[in-house]
């Protein structure tokens, strides 16, 4: 029991770096995990563990399959897992389960030891470009784009409150090459197809540094194929330490008589 929670520690630790250390394109997917439980053994912190892996697995394993789906490649659950390897941890940013169900009569599963199961439902942030990119070296997505070749961006960015802000924005996509296109305007959001040879964290992470002397860029996450950007106005150190309210005045001294 020891072993698998130390096991289980470094794996979270593992996807925490690897959160830190890439840009990601987060996909929220809900799940259920289940693991089965043979006569004479009981539930507990270890069946829980095991319940929420499988579904932080079960989770990214469809969060593949549906990136697989949306590029028209025809993809297995096998194929999947092959091309994604046997640590699927790696892929989902944080998870964590919503609904712990407990023990029960086994119904996802079907082993021939399982007289009991331990069910979970889980939240799992899946890394779709982590996902699409070992698809692609698997061969399920087919051959990876090569670098210098263009694609096209569905990006929405919030927290564009004026044409001016847009402008300065666009300027700074058009700055190495990248063909803007707006296709919605709306109070507080744009969407526009970027046209660029760099994939959505780098290009993020490029312009968010173009503009970080006013700006703070952030991605929050997909809306189906479509990369959600935060804007905000960045607040300079000297208002951020600055007290809010400004000191009272001294009292007036009384006048002398």
């Amino acid at each position: 029991m020891k072993r698998a929670a130390r096991a289980f520690a470094i794996a979270i630790a593992l996807v925490a770096l690897v959160a830190g250390t890439a840009s990601a394109e987060l996909v929220r997917v809900e799940a259920v995990g289940s693991v089965p439980l043979a006569a004479g053994v009981t539930g507990g912190s270890t069946a829980r563990q095991a319940a929420l892996e499988a579904g932080v697995r079960e989770a990214v394993e469809r969060a593949a399959l549906d990136l697989a789906s949306q590029a028209g490649a025809s993809a297995t659950t096998e194929s999947v897992r092959a091309a994604l390897g046997s640590d699927l941890l790696l892929y989902a940013s944080r998870f964590r389960i919503l609904e712990d169900r407990g023990e029960r009569a086994p119904l996802l599963e079907q082993s021939a030891n399982a007289e009991r199961e331990y069910v979970v439902t889980v939240e799992a942030f899946v890394d779709r470009a982590r996902v699409r990119a070992r698809l692609q070296q698997g061969g399920v997505l087919g051959a990876a784009p090569q670098p210098g070749a263009r694609r096209a961006l569905r990006i929405a960015f919030d927290g564009v409150d004026s044409y001016r802000l847009w402008a300065r924005i666009e300027r700074a996509l058009g700055a190495r090459g990248a063909k803007v296109r707006p296709l919605e305007f709306a109070r507080g959001r744009i969407l526009a197809e970027v046209e660029t040879e760099e994939d959505g964290g780098k290009l993020v992470g490029r312009l968010g540094s173009a503009l970080s002397d006013t700006l703070e860029l952030s991605s929050v996450g997909m809306d189906g194929e479509t990369l959600l950007v935060a804007v905000a106005a960045r607040i300079p150190p000297e208002a951020a330490t600055s007290p809010s309210v400004p000191p009272s005045e001294p009292a007036p001294q009384p006048s002398a008589r």
